[in-house]
């Protein structure tokens, strides 16, 4: 792992880091190679080739109820969780908590022909509690190569430094909010010409620095993203699917308090 201040650091500027190859790959591979045969029983994956979603992010219900049996189950290991929760803990600077129900899996089809930076479904997964100081962070890990355009989601690196000193805005009120600035007002305009490179979402809000940034990356690389940043799901333009793990780490002090939201990532 690099230096941790540098690592704190960019973590605080951007509020996501990456750590290549910090899962052993025996890991993700044992992960992985579950979900691949639990995909063959369900005909998701067949022949060598996984299926197309006819949707946009869709996959048939009777898998995702499958895979989250999965994700439950004792044999499948435990990457993301309470193994992680001493890193997070080094980085936030207080005690951390695994939220409810700890580690999740992350599945995407691949199904789309043309890649873009989406203009809806930007969220955060916590209220805004109206301080500085961050509430917590959220993993990702690799259990296959992700390419770009292969289903990463994408976050507004800087996002998490706006608007901090008003508590309990939602998602919905939070781009209400940044819909007041130019930056966001493009970003969140369906009728404005498709962004097909995050390079062109350079930009800035006063002294904030921002830009889209796409979380693609190799087995056993983990990101630590801030619990505050602006991100979404992307389209699957790969011929394979996304296979990840998340897990969100609040501080313990607001975890109690933090209801179990819904996974869109």
């Amino acid at each position: 792992m690099e230096n941790f201040d540098d690592l704190a650091r960019e973590l605080g500027e951007r509020g996501i880091i990456k750590l290549e190859g910090l899962v052993a790959s025996k890991d993700t591979r044992a992960a992985y190679d579950m979900i691949l045969d639990l995909a063959a029983e369900h005909g998701i994956y067949t022949d060598g080739r996984w299926i197309k979603s006819t949707s946009r992010f869709g996959y048939p219900k009777p898998f995702r109820n499958a895979l989250n049996g999965l994700n439950r189950s004792e044999e499948f290991p435990d990457l993301v969780g309470n193994r992680l929760t001493p890193l997070v803990e080094g980085f936030v600077g207080q005690p951390a908590t695994p939220l409810s129900p700890g580690q999740q899996i992350l599945f995407t089809l691949p199904g789309e022909d043309d890649w873009s930076v989406p203009s809806d479904a930007w969220h955060i997964d916590m209220p805004k509690f109206g301080e500085q100081a961050s509430p917590g962070l959220q993993a990702f890990t690799f259990l296959d190569d992700v390419d770009p355009q292969g289903g990463a989601t994408l976050v507004i690196a800087g996002s998490h430094r706006l608007l901090n000193n008003t508590a309990g805005l939602s998602s919905k009120e939070l781009k209400r909010h940044l819909r007041k600035e130019d930056y966001f007002r493009s970003l969140f305009d369906p009728n404005l010409p498709t962004i097909a490179n995050p390079e062109e979402t350079v930009g800035r809000v006063g002294n904030v620095e921002l830009k889209v940034v796409e979380l693609s990356g190799r087995a056993g690389d983990v990101y630590l993203m801030d619990l505050r940043v602006l991100h979404t799901p992307a389209q699957n333009c790969s011929d394979k699917a996304r296979l990840m793990l998340t897990c969100r780490f609040p501080r313990s002090t607001i975890a109690a308090s933090f209801g179990n939201p819904s996974l869109v990532n």
